[in-house]
């Protein structure tokens, strides 16, 4: 995809501490829609006077950082976004960082490699467990009109073959760990994306008035339209009905969250009900149901291998970074950082930390999969 002239305008502004908060957005836009060359080439052009070496040379990489923490301490130069000159020099270099270009300083010593995650989850049925691990093909059947498949790059597939109903109602689940990433059709045709210490409930067909499934954490769907049968997510005390749409619902935090793509779905808490349109996002709690303009982009980034901060506190980093690379850290320990980030999910945990220390000045160390700051 070619950049058009308005990134290499909005980079350069985002550079020279002149960016507004429009722009800010704009810009991370145009860097999710562009291809990763691109952006390479760009982000090194910018950074880079034209008479110095290639930006694939490690020892110029070096010389590219350390441009970029000379201005690491520098005051902002405008009050066009209160964002300091700190905070964008350390998310040009986190996009670097998340497009694999180099880490540029010793990671500390780990005694238990930290790899990141990948296709893999459990398939429960009856209270047994098998592993499912994105590599090997499968197939059975477990009810008379359904068929299972799965396949070597992680998903599972369920097919009704015929209106035959005997079966239908029996309970499947598939729950990944932390590190876990799973695709799932179900029998009506739905897709389903499930994120990392997640777990889906559902039959392994449907019939009847609706179809009805569970979830505890965080999935994408991309529900089958069936106008006569109603799609439900049951979630916490949430319900969200559709007929056929996309979305994401999130049960990490303390509420749940909804986000929509495409469609229409009501959101259900307790007696409260409310509808959303595409590109907002519905809070549920013991308060009620608020509705928000939602950052759709980095709803859905982890569905497409990437991880997307945008103004985020510090340890909601730490907590999503937690659940794919399977370590754990003290909440309390966490100092009060908000973070602009577009990291690959693929990215070395090594240089994870790199990333997080350039981008926070924090030093992060990892002793027994448990993250923590040095005094």
């Amino acid at each position: 995809m070619e950049q058009k002239p308005e990134f290499k305008q909005l980079f350069s502004r985002y550079l020279n501490n002149q960016v507004t908060a429009n722009d800010l957005n704009s810009l991370f836009k145009s860097m999710d829609e562009a291809s990763e060359q691109h952006l390479r080439s760009h982000i090194s052009n910018e950074l880079l006077s034209e008479d110095e070496a290639e930006p694939s040379n490690p020892a110029h990489l070096r010389n590219i950082f350390a441009k970029i923490e000379e201005q690491i301490n520098d005051q902002p130069k405008t009050k066009v976004l209160k964002l300091s000159t700190w905070y964008k020099t350390a998310a040009a270099a986190a996009v670097i960082f998340g497009l694999g270009y180099l880490a540029l300083y010793d990671s500390p010593a780990n005694k238990h490699e930290i790899v990141p995650g990948g296709s893999k989850a459990l398939l429960i049925i009856n209270n047994e467990e098998t592993p499912l691990d994105g590599k090997s093909k499968s197939s059975f059947s477990p009810a008379a009109a359904i068929s299972v498949s799965t396949a070597a790059d992680g998903t599972i597939t369920y097919k009704q073959t015929s209106n035959d109903t005997t079966g239908l109602s029996t309970l499947h689940a598939i729950s990944t760990p932390a590190g876990g990433f799973y695709k799932i059709t179900l029998g009506d045709g739905t897709q389903v994306y499930l994120n990392s210490k997640s777990t889906l409930e559902f039959p392994v067909g449907f019939y009847g008035a609706k179809r009805h499934v569970k979830l505890n954490g965080e999935a994408y769907f991309k529900v089958a339209k069936n106008k006569q049968m109603p799609f439900i997510v049951s979630v916490n005390q949430t319900d969200v009905q559709v007929l056929g749409t996309s979305f994401i619902i999130n049960s990490f935090g303390k509420q749940t969250k909804t986000t929509l793509f495409e469609g229409s779905v009501q959101v259900n808490y307790l007696n409260n009900h409310k509808i959303l349109a595409p590109g907002q996002e519905g809070l549920s709690d013991r308060n009620g149901i608020l509705i928000n303009k939602a950052d759709t982009a980095a709803a859905i980034a982890w569905t497409n291998g990437l991880f997307a901060f945008n103004d985020q506190p510090l340890t909601e980093v730490l907590h999503e970074l937690s659940r794919w690379y399977d370590f754990t850290f003290d909440e309390n320990s966490i100092p009060n950082k908000r973070l602009y980030i577009r990291l690959n999910r693929n990215t070395a945990f090594k240089d994870v930390i790199q990333m997080l220390y350039t981008t926070t000045g924090l030093k992060f160390k990892i002793e027994e999969r448990r993250l923590s700051i040095e005094n």
